[in-house]
């Protein structure tokens, strides 16, 4: 095959290469060399426009003081257009318009921003010239191309004073509203941060739909040409999934939230909502082959498709409550691929999506588990010790969740495998101090009380880093036991020295329960701290029969063993894991 250099590609643009049994060419499509033409908005950001043209109403803005204020107002047309000014919306009902929200990455470029002594200017205006290209951008958008007067910005919507966080701990509390409620979310999915803008130059061939004619004379005397669609099956990643400000963790409930998200990217305008993914080289929507690729439709957050997507593993009940677990699952392992500039925000940041899929749970929310499957979702575990800043996971020095939740850990998770069977271990009590009153945000303290059986545990470096060798009740087990921790250490001599850790089955076999049959047994990883008190360290698993019959078996002296009670009966430890 003739292999074609770039300038030879934009050619191919224009017309069919001739005299090669393989021949390459694009369909001819007009795209302009930038994503700022008003063409292409009627394209794909016109959608939004006729649909707000026709639609004539929008979510009232709520009383409270501090929940949609204040707000970028972009002012009457033409005259206000290049000072916008912050209102007080509770001063100024009704609007006369909906509102817009930008998603974007502040970088360290943001010069102006909303502070107790800037609240007054910014109500008067500000010069547009001293904003970052971003934020200009957004707001020719806002009310140029989408006839919207209202533009939400975090930056000038919050208060950002390091001294007094009040008004941020308000206003992160309710960022679901801000986002449910927009009219849109306009999302600088492609810049590093807010000097580069909403717009690219971009080269145009890569949008065009690329066909490959093939003769196989060998094959068959015919020596017509066969013509073939080459399509990227990573497009929707490569495209969208993998850009930029996808990396960053508030952006995930932004994207979620917002009923529509138009997307800039480097490429091409990019389309997300409920029921539509579409980009301007697919304007009607992805292709079958495209959308079945990839994390593709979704916004749409539904249990019943998205959630069976993802399924691995069959409950006793295959309802949607279990579906959106399993969605739930999908979104957990997204969001601990992103990365915080604060670690303290890992809960808040997610409070929002956490307050949307509760309604569809219907659970109880138990800092990012739920309380339904919660003996099973406790096998979760770190799926890469190198987090996207290339350091190792982590627990924050400053306390922000209990260890028996992956939340309180920074670094790629993965949830586990949903089960409400074959558990080995019941959950007695839940109790967790909230530092307000919003039951998914930000944690004080907690603790989870179980019954099940423990094991006491030594731990011993192998020779690959990260791995382990383990003795219980004295014995050394085999290659068959795996043991994933949250935080790697290079030995754990001192822990062994003072006979600190143990380890808890958590759930059993599953032969013959689904179709995801397993034959292991798995548990968690715990260190002791005081009277029948641990702290998680990971968890461990093993598919040997021999092993599994040694653990699940009785041994000597296991009551006298550290625990809040122990039942001599069913010979069950009842502790506490804060």
């Amino acid at each position: 095959m003739h292999k074609f250099r770039e300038e030879e590609i934009e050619d191919l643009w224009y017309q069919k290469p001739e005299g090669c049994a393989t021949s390459v060419f694009f369909n001819k499509k007009e795209f302009m060399n930038n994503a700022g033409s008003f063409y292409i908005f009627m394209q794909l950001g016109g959608g939004v426009k006729v649909k707000h043209a026709s639609e004539g109403k929008w979510p009232a803005p709520p009383s409270s003081l501090f929940v949609f204020q204040p707000t970028t107002d972009l002012g009457p047309p033409i005259t206000s257009l290049n000072y916008p000014r912050l209102i007080i919306t509770e001063d100024e009902k009704p609007l006369s318009s909906p509102y817009v929200t930008l998603s974007h990455r502040w970088g360290k470029s943001n010069r102006v921003y909303l502070t107790k002594s800037t609240f007054k200017a910014l109500q008067e205006g500000i010069d547009i010239a001293q904003l970052p290209q971003t934020f200009q951008d957004a707001i020719m958008v806002t009310k140029r191309r989408l006839c919207i007067r209202y533009l939400w910005i975090d930056t000038f919507c919050i208060f950002q004073d390091k001294d007094d966080m009040s008004d941020w701990t308000r206003e992160a509390a309710l960022m679901n509203l801000v986002y449910e409620n927009a009219y849109c979310n306009l999302s600088a999915t492609g810049a590093v941060d807010s000097t580069d803008g909403l717009f690219f130059n971009r080269r145009r061939y890569l949008l065009q739909d690329l066909e490959l004619d093939l003769v196989c004379p060998r094959a068959s005397r015919d020596t017509a040409s066969t013509r073939y669609a080459i399509s990227d099956v990573h497009y929707w990643d490569n495209e969208l999934n993998q850009l930029p400000l996808h990396y960053r963790g508030w952006v995930l409930q932004e994207r979620l939230l917002a009923p529509r998200v138009l997307h800039f990217c480097p490429n091409q305008l990019v389309w997300e909502c409920a029921e539509l993914d579409a980009a301007e080289a697919y304007p009607d929507g992805l292709p079958a082959i495209l959308a079945s690729k990839g994390k593709t439709k979704f916004k749409s957050l539904d249990p019943l498709t998205d959630g069976k997507r993802q399924r691995y593993a069959g409950a006793r009940d295959s309802d949607s409550r279990f579906f959106a677990h399993e969605l739930w699952h999908d979104i957990v392992g997204t969001y601990t691929k992103c990365a915080l500039t604060n670690p303290g925000d890992k809960l808040v940041a997610l409070s929002g999506i956490a307050k949307r899929m509760r309604a569809i749970i219907k659970d109880e929310y138990v800092v990012g588990m739920w309380r339904r499957y919660l003996a099973s979702e406790l096998l979760w575990y770190v799926s890469d010790h190198w987090k996207r800043d290339f350091l190792p996971t982590n627990r924050p020095v400053h306390y922000r969740a209990p260890s028996f939740s992956w939340t309180s850990v920074d670094g790629s998770i993965n949830p586990g495998r949903l089960s409400d069977y074959s558990n080995l271990c019941s959950i007695e009590d839940i109790k967790i101090d909230y530092a307000t009153e919003d039951t998914t945000g930000l944690v004080k303290g907690g603790y989870l009380i179980i019954k099940g059986t423990l094991k006491r545990l030594h731990l011993r470096s192998a020779r690959k880093p990260g791995t382990y060798l383990m003795n219980i009740n004295g014995r050394d087990i085999g290659n068959g036991m795996k043991t994933w921790l949250d935080v790697c250490k290079p030995d754990f001599n001192a822990e062994n020295e003072a006979r600190e850790l143990f380890l808890t089955p958590i759930r059993g076999p599953l032969d013959g329960h689904s179709s995801w049959a397993s034959p292991s047994l798995g548990g968690i990883v715990l260190q002791h701290q005081v009277d029948g008190v641990f702290s998680r360290l990971g968890i461990w698993s093993t598919d040997k029969a021999e092993e599994i019959e040694f653990i699940q078996a009785h041994h000597e002296n296991e009551g006298s063993l550290p625990c809040l009670a122990y039942n001599s009966q069913d010979r069950t430890h009842t502790i506490k894991i804060i």
